[in-house]
């Protein structure tokens, strides 16, 4: 559906669809081409092979909406929190590893439907965010899940959005706005594991400009990427202006 197609009651919605999934595979670039620096990330970090399947995942959130597949772009989402969180298990108990030796060693844990998020640490946050982040990682994978398989409960919804009218090419402000939000949550944890999955100086150098300043990016509005952000509060560039980062930094979050 070309944008001139879409309904004007659609538009916005839709291009923060797009704003949001061009935000996450910039952050995803980044942070694969600083993790490159490791001359051994070509063999020992799954990122290598998973960043392509995030990024088409990712670009296909944009598209599904667009089209008014919402249940789909759920079941994607699915994925992509799913791989994040066995990209940052498998990672941070074997990181030197060859990429070859964690396929034998974990394919237990690779094929499973699951792996519990307390497993996995999440150094640059702090004990109480760590315990929002792994109920709302939690929540998210389960809303997410549960369109895997078709179920009651989906069965239910989707008849309410019959009976509402809301249909595919005919959805709602309402849905699409719905959607994007759990787009940007889903995708926000997402990077929140990648991150704890490589070296701490790729977030820092990812979020961390030159000046000092922050990154202006989308994610920047997620309390859990503004927290890993403040973790770097410590560099020397940031000193002199500290005050005002941490004022703008917490004005931005929304989510």
């Amino acid at each position: 559906m070309n944008r001139e197609d879409i309904p004007e009651s659609l538009r916005a919605g839709l291009d923060e669809t797009r704003r949001i999934v061009h935000s996450y595979v910039q952050l995803l670039f980044i942070a694969g081409a600083v993790t490159q620096g490791d001359p051994k990330f070509k063999d020992n970090h799954l990122l290598r092979p998973l960043l392509q399947d995030l990024i088409e995942s990712a670009f296909s959130l944009s598209i599904l909406a667009r089209e008014g597949m919402h249940s789909v772009v759920t079941r994607e989402l699915r994925f992509i929190v799913e791989a994040s969180l066995k990209l940052c298990f498998v990672q941070q108990r074997s990181y030197q590893t060859s990429i070859a030796q964690k396929l034998e060693t974990f394919r237990k844990e690779l094929e499973s439907p699951r792996i519990p998020l307390r497993d996995v640490k999440l150094s640059m946050l702090s004990a109480d965010t760590i315990r929002d982040f792994t109920e709302e990682a939690g929540r998210l994978y389960g809303r997410t899940s549960s369109y895997i398989h078709w179920s009651a409960s989906q069965i239910q919804e989707r008849m309410k959005q019959l009976e509402n009218g809301n249909s595919i090419g005919r959805e709602s402000p309402g849905t699409v706005q719905g959607s994007n939000d759990l787009i940007r949550r889903s995708l926000a944890a997402s990077l929140v594991l990648i991150y704890h999955s490589v070296p701490e100086y790729v977030a820092g150098d990812t979020m961390v400009e030159k000046s000092g300043k922050t990154i202006d990016s989308y994610f920047m509005q997620s309390r859990y990427l503004a927290e890993i952000d403040a973790y770097f509060d410590y560099k020397h560039e940031r000193q002199k202006s500290l005050s005002e980062i941490k004022e703008s930094r917490a004005s931005r979050i929304a989510f």
